[in-house]
């Protein structure tokens, strides 16, 4: 991809944790427990880890609305819970319940609070331990049912989206019993007409959003079978694409070739057309990868884009009205486009018309304000090929193919777009030259593509590299020459962990692990986890025993003060073989298998033991 986000890491990390905390509260409610309160009870306990507050309540309405009940709480620390808080029901303030529904989502601190008196010691009666509280309402079918609550809120309390999609999950929960599958790609399934998670490996799929007409058409299939997904999804855009458009389709949804296209991508489309719905969109995306970093699971999605496609055909008509004259039709119809469209003519490039839609994007009032300088326009591109770009479109001649590409622009008002650009030469009747250009806001489509690319770089439960970006990042920078230390290690005896204080706890083992390496090596360094308890660091540059030797020992040190409550006393210690690249060639698997040989000797030691090799 040309062109990153204008959110800075921190922003775009910040957005994600969010959204994978969400993944995690919605596997705690579809998890195997039978029991919803301990399902509830689960998902309160990391709702209170994201916030880092000390307790987080639900509270209902009983008795037709007049009394409040705690029917869900969490304390992080259980002996600390205020003495005077009961199981007792309790009348309502109904002054604080109509500032909560009115609000929607508030945050109270006792000390800066401007709420009135008589509502603030109403909610903080009794409460000697409470500081701060962030609060979103339980509304049901338009009712209040209730509110959530996280007291003493120590992080992120600008955030209460986390805090209303748990609510909205919670409430779902209660009065249904939604799949995991339809909460975690609803999200991505509103503008999509079907959608399936596919796994390419196994060949099978399943349908995570349907739609009447298709799902007609495969009930009423008897031959149509889920654990054949690369012949089934073949029938269905062949049932859906008109005979014109069905061998390009047909070509496209061939899963044997998916993964070998999606390489390096985080996605791939295909457009066609069919009767039953118009104009489409076929697309995949990644969605994870197997243990040998093989693509696995992908998104296959069909998107209605009639209106799209009806405004792309309208601008090739004026495209071919212009190569018939230049009159007050096709400025007309110009000004009426919503994609931005600028035209120049090819020689000395004077601009001769801006639409409204482009005006605004580039932030001008009128051409005049634009002096007639085609750089005060081209020049607002911003992209690491912005010079390329500029210089290809101003070197256009007639009869070069059209030109595509993307940029970033950012405008006066501070708002952050993506753009795709159009570019192509017209020979007007007169014989005189122009090039049109055509601009179109791509930015909901791209900030999906970023997070989709992020997360499926990206290790699920410990955030760091997963095998497969972090393998290709060394073999990268391998094939560069770049040299430097690799070390493989796993954590000792991290099954006996498992099977004595299961596996929720080895989790959070593997977690701690993944942040010790974020703190103990430098930001240019690649860590990854391999699979299981097994991870891997390239330290760059680091091709001296003695750097080596402080930096795995500053490593042990950040290890030796993890601290895990279940484990008590429990040290955590890893084994750790570490290796130099010694040559050209040099490949990752080969820095693997000289690795893990000395892992497997210092095995046997105990404790935290590491062990150097040069040689091949």
């Amino acid at each position: 991809m040309d062109i990153m986000p204008s959110l800075s890491y921190e922003e775009l990390e910040s957005r994600l944790e969010t959204q994978e905390t969400l993944v995690e509260c919605i596997q705690a409610l579809q998890s195997k427990s039978n029991d919803l309160g301990v399902s509830v009870y689960n998902v309160l306990s990391i709702v209170a880890g994201f916030y880092e507050a000390d307790r987080v309540r639900i509270y209902e309405l009983i008795d037709k609305g007049e009394k409040l009940r705690c029917t869900y709480r969490f304390s992080v620390d259980e002996e600390k819970i205020d003495p005077n808080e009961d199981d007792s029901d309790t009348l309502i303030n109904e002054d604080w319940l109509n500032i909560l529904e009115e609000k929607g989502e508030i945050f109270i601190d006792i000390r800066t609070s401007d709420l009135p008196k008589e509502v603030k010691n109403e909610i903080f009666k009794n409460q000697e331990h409470l500081k701060n509280f962030m609060s979103v309402p339980l509304i049901l079918e338009g009712n209040l049912r209730g509110f959530i609550s996280v007291g003493n809120v120590r992080r992120n309390k600008n955030s209460p989206l986390l805090l209303q999609s748990v609510a909205g999950f919670i409430l779902n929960d209660i009065k249904s019993n939604d799949s995991f599958e339809q909460k975690i790609f609803q999200a991505i399934a509103s503008s999509t007409l079907t959608m399936y998670l596919v796994n390419i490996i196994d060949n099978n799929f399943h349908v995570s959003k349907d739609n009447p007409k298709i799902s007609k058409f495969i009930c009423s299939n008897d031959s149509f079978n889920f654990d054949d997904a690369n012949r089934q999804i073949r029938e269905v855009v062949g049932h859906i694409a008109s005979s014109d458009f069905i061998n390009g389709i047909l070509k496209f949804v061939d899963l044997t070739s998916v993964e070998e296209r999606l390489a390096e991508k985080s996605i791939i489309s295909h457009e066609f057309y069919g009767e039953m719905f118009g104009w489409c969109r076929a697309n995949f995306m990644p969605v994870s990868k197997d243990m040998d970093g093989r693509l696995k699971y992908v998104i296959f999605s069909i998107q209605p884009i009639e209106e799209e496609k009806r405004r792309e055909l309208e601008y090739q008509q004026i495209l071919r009205n212009t190569l018939g004259s230049q009159n007050e039709i096709y400025t007309e119809m110009l000004q009426a486009q919503s994609a931005g469209i600028f035209s120049f003519k090819r020689i000395n490039h004077e601009i001769l018309m801006m639409n409204p839609a482009a005006l605004n994007l580039f932030g001008w009032d009128s051409i005049v304000n634009a002096q007639d300088n085609i750089m005060a326009v081209l020049g607002k591109m911003e992209s690491p090929k912005k010079d390329a770009i500029i210089h290809k479109i101003l070197a256009l001649k007639n009869g070069d193919p059209e030109y595509t590409y993307e940029f970033s622009i950012h405008k006066m008002s501070g708002e952050f777009k993506w753009v795709l650009g159009h570019s192509k030469v017209v020979k007007l009747s007169n014989h005189e030259e122009i090039i049109i250009n055509s601009f179109t806001d791509i930015t909901a489509n791209k900030k999906m593509e970023t997070e989709l690319f992020y997360l499926s770089q990206t290790d699920a439960l410990t955030k760091i590299n997963n095998r497969g970006s972090g393998e290709r990042r060394i073999e990268l920078l391998l094939k560069k020459g770049d040299c430097g230390m690799f070390c493989l290690f796993d954590v000792d005896k991290f099954k006996s962990i498992n099977d004595n204080f299961g596996h929720s706890v080895g989790d959070e083992v593997l977690v701690e692990i993944a942040k010790a390496m974020k703190k103990a090596f430098r930001g240019n360094d690649i860590i990854m986890r391999l699979g299981g308890d097994e991870f891997a660091i390239f330290a760059v540059g680091v091709m001296d025993e003695k750097i080596g030797s402080m930096c795995i020992e500053r490593f042990f040190e950040t290890i030796g003060q993890i601290s895990i409550k279940p484990l008590r006393d429990r040290k955590i210690s890893v084994s750790l073989g570490a290796v130099f690249t010694v040559a050209e060639g040099e490949t990752f698997d080969h820095l693997y298998q000289r690795a893990d040989v000395l892992l497997y000797e210092c095995k046997k030691l105990p404790g935290c033991q590491y062990s150097f090799a040069h040689g091949r």
